[in-house]
């Protein structure tokens, strides 16, 4: 069962902070967009997406982060994310695993 999730969004400087605690599933996965594009449209100068809190993923959540990327791809500073060792990376790391290079043609 996954962990329960929470999903918190602040202000740092002219940045918009996400932090997803918990669990990332495909229901927090879409919460985590719905709070992405809130946050953009408000026009920060980044958005930072904070996976340190995260206890647990499914691939379906985690492909909630590469959509994530694409929002904030407007923005004067992008997106970054915040992880350290465990899951917040390994989410990250299987957000991004599937996705074919862009130029690269068999």
């Amino acid at each position: 069962m996954p962990e329960p999730a929470a999903i918190n969004v602040t202000s740092d400087g002219t940045a918009v902070v996400i932090a997803v605690e918990g669990g990332l599933d495909v229901s927090t996965g879409n919460a985590l967009i719905d709070a992405a594009t809130a946050a953009v449209a408000t026009g920060p100068s980044h958005l930072d997406i904070d996976l340190r809190g995260l206890e647990s993923f499914t691939d379906e959540g985690a492909r909630a982060l590469v959509t994530c990327r694409t929002l904030g791809s407007d923005l004067p500073g992008g997106l970054h994310y915040r992880t350290s060792r465990g899951p917040g990376r390994e989410a990250l790391l299987a957000a991004y695993r599937n996705l074919e290079p862009e130029g690269f043609a068999d």
